[in-house]
Formats: structure tokens, C-alpha cells, sequence
């Protein structure tokens, strides 16, 4: 009874290994591919690297590349053969960790004050968002991303104690941060909670101008309507006839506004489901005696975390534009139903009076 026991332990492991193995290969493809389209595509179409909003896109879009490439893949090894392989490779490996990620971070938080500046100050963001002021701000964040990951870790700031991580047979069969407190904190807060902050207030004035906009348009609307029943003789009687008409255009306003808060609900829950639980962990354990959080649940959420770089590409770069090259000339329409794509971006269309026209008030966000 033991030997079976221990033969269905081993089958039950061995699955779990090949799932595991599977849904992380999955993950990292979907990744590559998402971020590999984006890039080829602005390299390929001219009018795609005419716009400066697009530059953001782009920059994301290398983050999560990278993180598809530079982090991803030896965490997914380790997971399956449940030991680290790559020897004093840990603690680059953690360096591009922490960059990749807060790269990634940033950038998103970048995108964000880049719509509200367009929806915000239309006029202005034409004249003021040159090529030149975005490479500024992409190289701001890839910059803070180097400052806080390669440094500290090179120099042995991020680590709590003084333990060498090559110094130990047993501590080199595992690659765990092991960070301190003050790098915990202080990373995190650069890394995530302060972006995550003008994220939220950024989205939140977009959908209070989109709203305003949406209803100055349907009041427009409805004055046009009157004054031209008015010029066609229509009298009190009939003008409370078409009273319905202007029920069916606040139906449509609302409408519009609700999209709009789905939109943006949609862009910000992904990346706090995504990110979120992890930061608190780490913000968590540092101060807390092990094993207070197991590794399981942080591996879990680490990749939670990293799984955001698979989802930014339907997000953010697949507009208009986009799926135009893509359908066009990569030929995305002969992999996939073209009505399928069509649900799949339905989210990413209705942010194209941001990506597309920035100098356009939203109303058809």
C-alpha cells in the first residue's frame, strides 16, 4: 500500500509538473508574440511611428519583451525542475527582474499622463508632445528602472542580512531575493504604488472630460433638433410628440459614459489584479518571521505580475491602426476569425480617440 502510495505521489507530482510546465510556456509564448507584433509593426508601417503616442506603445511593448525574455523563462525552469540551474546568474537575473517589471510599470503610468494631457489640453499636447519630450520621458522611466534594480542588487543593498548567496552550496540550488526592508518599501513605492496613484487619478479626470464632452454633444445634438423643428413650424404639441427623442438621446449619452467607465475600469482592474497582491507581499514579508508567506503563494503572484506583460498588448497597441497593419499585411485575419479579433479588441476601439486623433475631444471615446 505504501509503494502505491508513493508510485500515485510521484504520477500526481509529475502531472502537476507538466501542467505547470505547459501553462508557463503558454504564458511566455502569448507574451512574445503580443509584444513582438506590436514592435514589427511600428518598425514596418511608416504612419505607425508618425505618432508620438505611439512611442509610449512602443517602449512598453520592449518591457515586456524583455520580460518575456529576460526574466520569465529561467523562473519557469525553476519552477519545473524545483531547483535554481544558473548559479551567480541569480542575481542578474533578479537585477532584470526589477527592472523589466518597473519598466514596465512606468511606462504604463507614462501612457496614462500622455492620454490625459491629449484629452485634457488637445491643442497644447500637439504643440508641446514633440518626439523629443517623449524619448525624454521613456528615458526617464527605463533610467529610474536601472537606477533601482542593478545597482542595489550589484552592491548587495536589496539583500536583508549579510548572507552571500554563492557562498553556500545549499542556498545556490534556489535564486530568492531576500530583500530588506528599506529596499522593499522603497522599491515598491517606486516601482508600483506611486504609479499606481497617478494612474488612477489620471483615468479618473479622463472619464470626468469624457463625460462632460459626451454631454455637451448630446445637449448640442438636442438643441440642433429643436431649432430645426422650430424652423419647420412644429408646434408645442408636437414637439412633446418627439419628447421620447430626447429620452432615447440621454439612453444613448449614459450609454456612451458607461463605456467609457468599463473602458477605463477594464484598463486599471487588470493592472491592479495583476500587480497588487504581489507588492503587498512584498512590502509584507520583510517584516514578518518565515516562512509568515509560502512560496507557493508568492510564486503565484509573482507571475500574476508578469502575466500583465502578456495582457498590455491587447490593451494598449492594439487600436485602429494596429489592427489594420495586422489584418492588412502581418495576416493575422487568416490565423484568426476576423469576428473573434473583432470581440477580442472590442476594448482597445473605444480608446481610439486617444490613440488615434489627439488633438479630437473624445467624444466617440
Amino acid at each position: 500500500l505504501s509503494d502505491l502510495s508513493l508510485k500515485l505521489t510521484f504520477i500526481w507530482i509529475g502531472g502537476l509538473r507538466v501542467l505547470v510546465a505547459c501553462v508557463l510556456f503558454l504564458l511566455i509564448v502569448s507574451t512574445l508574440l503580443g509584444n513582438t507584433l506590436v514592435c514589427a509593426a511600428v518598425i514596418k508601417f511608416r504612419h505607425l511611428r508618425s505618432k508620438v503616442t505611439n512611442f509610449f506603445v512602443i517602449s512598453l511593448a520592449v518591457s515586456d519583451l524583455f520580460v518575456a525574455v529576460l526574466v520569465m523563462p529561467w523562473e519557469a525552469i525553476t519552477e519545473v525542475t524545483n531547483t535554481w540551474l544558473f548559479g551567480r546568474f541569480c542575481d542578474v537575473w533578479i537585477a532584470f527582474d526589477i527592472m523589466c517589471s518597473t519598466a514596465s510599470i512606468l511606462n504604463l503610468c507614462i501612457i496614462s499622463v500622455d492620454r490625459y494631457w491629449a484629452i485634457s489640453s488637445p491643442f497644447k499636447y500637439e504643440r508641446k508632445m514633440t518626439h523629443r519630450v517623449a524619448f525624454v520621458m521613456i528615458g526617464v522611466a527605463w533610467t529610474l528602472s536601472i537606477l533601482i534594480s542593478f545597482i542595489p542588487v550589484q552592491l548587495k543593498w536589496h539583500r536583508a542580512g549579510e548572507e552571500d548567496f554563492n557562498s553556500s552550496d545549499v542556498a545556490s540550488q534556489s535564486c530568492v531575493a531576500n530583500l530588506n526592508k528599506t529596499y522593499a518599501i522603497s522599491s515598491s513605492f517606486i516601482s508600483f504604488y506611486i504609479p499606481v496613484v497617478i494612474m488612477i487619478a489620471t483615468y479618473t479626470r479622463i472619464y470626468r472630460i469624457a463625460q462632460t464632452q459626451i454631454r455637451r454633444i448630446m445637449s448640442l445634438e438636442r438643441a440642433a433638433e429643436q431649432a430645426q423643428h422650430q424652423g419647420h413650424g412644429v408646434n408645442r404639441n408636437q414637439q412633446q410628440v418627439q419628447r421620447p427623442g430626447d429620452e432615447a438621446s440621454l439612453k444613448s449619452s449614459f450609454k456612451k459614459e458607461t463605456k467609457v467607465l468599463k473602458t477605463l475600469s477594464i484598463i486599471m482592474g487588470v493592472f491592479v489584479f495583476c500587480w497588487l497582491p504581489f507588492f503587498v507581499l512584498n512590502c509584507t514579508v520583510p517584516f514578518c518571521d518565515p516562512p509568515c508567506v509560502s512560496d507557493t503563494t508568492f510564486t503565484v503572484f509573482v507571475w500574476f505580475g508578469w502575466a500583465n506583460s502578456s495582457l498590455n498588448p491587447v490593451i494598449y497597441a492594439f487600436n485602429a491602426d494596429f489592427r489594420r497593419a495586422f489584418a492588412n499585411d502581418i495576416g493575422l485575419v487568416s490565423i484568426l476569425n476576423e469576428h473573434v479579433i473583432k470581440i477580442a479588441l472590442k476594448l482597445p476601439s473605444h480608446l481610439n480617440s486617444l490613440n488615434e486623433s489627439p488633438v479630437t475631444p473624445p467624444a466617440g471615446f
